[in-house]
C-alpha cells in the first residue's frame, strides 16, 4: 500500500499549461497513482464548468476543488460534496455594499453540466469592463434584474465585482469594514480579462479546506496527503499537507515552504513526483 492515500493537484501551472492541454505522460502517471490507492482531487479556481475538462482529459473520477476552494463537485454524477455557502445574512451585507457603491455582482451558481453558470443583473450594465466578462462568458449567463435585492433566492457561495483596480480596491475596503473578519476577499486581475475582479467568499473557503473536508469524508488524515502547487494560493495546501511540493517554476517562497520541490511543468514534475517518489 502506498504512504500516502490523497493526492491533490492544482490545475494551472500543474497539471496543464497555457494551452490548456494535459500530458500523457501527467495523466497517465495520475492514473496510475490511482490505480495504486492514491485517491487524485483537483483543485483550481475555475468554476465547476472549466474545470470538468481537465477531469475528463484525466478519465478518472477525480473530484474537484474549484471556485477557489468554495465548492467541490464528483465529476461522475456532478454532485456536490462540500460548499462553502455564504449563508443569508452574510450575503445581504454584501449586496448591500455593493448596491451602494454602484457596482453590479456576478453570483456562481452551483449546476451539473449545463448552464447556467452565474446570475448578474442586467445585461448589459453600461460598465464596460463587467459587461466585458459577460460577454466573453455570455451563454453561462442568467440575468435576473432582482437577485441583488433577494439574497434570500438561492444560494450564495462566490460572489465578485468586476471593474477598474482603484474601483475593486475601494469595493475590497467597503467590505472589510461593514463585515470585518467573516470574509475572505481578494482583488486580483488575469490575462484573460481587462478589468479587476473583487472576489468575495466564504473565510471557509480554501483548496485546502476543501481537500480536507473531502479527507475527512473517506477517513484520510492529513499526513497521508500529498499537495502539489505552483503559487501562493497553493501554500495553505502545500504547509498542511503530509508531503508538500512546490513545482520548479513556483515562487521562491512556494518552493521555501514546501517538503519537496519537483521539476517544472514543462519537465512533466508531476509525473517526475508520481513515478520517482509516491510510487518508487
Amino acid at each position: 500500500m502506498p504512504s500516502y492515500k490523497l493526492l491533490a493537484l492544482d490545475v494551472d501551472g500543474t497539471l496543464i499549461g497555457k494551452d490548456g492541454i494535459l500530458r500523457p505522460r501527467t495523466a497517465a502517471a495520475v492514473a496510475r497513482a490511482a490505480a495504486a490507492g492514491i485517491q487524485p482531487v483537483l483543485c483550481t479556481g475555475r468554476r465547476y464548468r472549466r474545470a470538468l475538462p481537465v477531469a475528463r482529459q484525466l478519465e478518472l473520477d477525480a473530484p474537484v476543488v474549484c471556485n477557489s476552494g468554495a465548492l467541490v463537485k464528483e465529476t461522475s454524477s456532478h454532485a456536490t460534496l462540500w460548499r462553502a455557502d455564504l449563508g443569508r445574512e452574510l450575503t445581504t451585507a454584501v449586496l448591500d455594499v455593493l448596491r451602494r457603491l454602484g457596482e453590479p455582482a456576478v453570483s456562481i451558481v452551483d449546476h451539473e453540466e449545463t448552464p447556467p453558470d452565474f446570475l448578474i443583473p442586467a445585461r448589459p450594465t453600461g460598465r464596460a469592463l463587467f459587461d466585458e466578462y459577460v460577454e466573453r462568458n455570455g451563454p453561462y449567463a442568467r440575468v435576473d434584474p432582482h437577485w441583488m435585492t433577494r439574497p434570500d433566492q438561492g444560494d450564495h457561495f462566490h460572489l465578485f465585482a468586476v471593474g477598474e483596480r482603484a474601483a475593486m480596491l475601494e469595493v475590497e475596503a467597503a467590505l472589510i469594514e461593514a463585515v470585518p473578519g467573516i470574509l475572505r476577499t481578494f482583488v486580483l486581475h488575469t490575462s484573460a480579462y481587462s478589468g479587476t475582479m473583487c472576489e468575495v467568499l466564504n473565510t471557509e473557503a480554501s483548496k485546502w479546506s476543501a481537500v480536507l473536508h473531502l479527507a475527512e469524508r473517506w477517513g484520510i488524515d492529513p499526513s497521508e496527503i500529498v499537495a502539489v502547487g505552483d503559487d501562493v494560493n497553493d501554500l495553505p495546501m502545500i504547509e498542511g499537507a503530509g508531503l508538500g511540493v512546490a513545482m520548479g517554476q513556483a515562487p521562491e517562497a512556494v518552493q521555501k515552504a514546501a517538503d519537496l520541490v519537483a521539476p517544472t511543468f514543462e519537465a512533466d514534475g508531476v509525473a517526475t513526483l508520481i513515478e520517482e517518489v509516491l510510487l518508487a
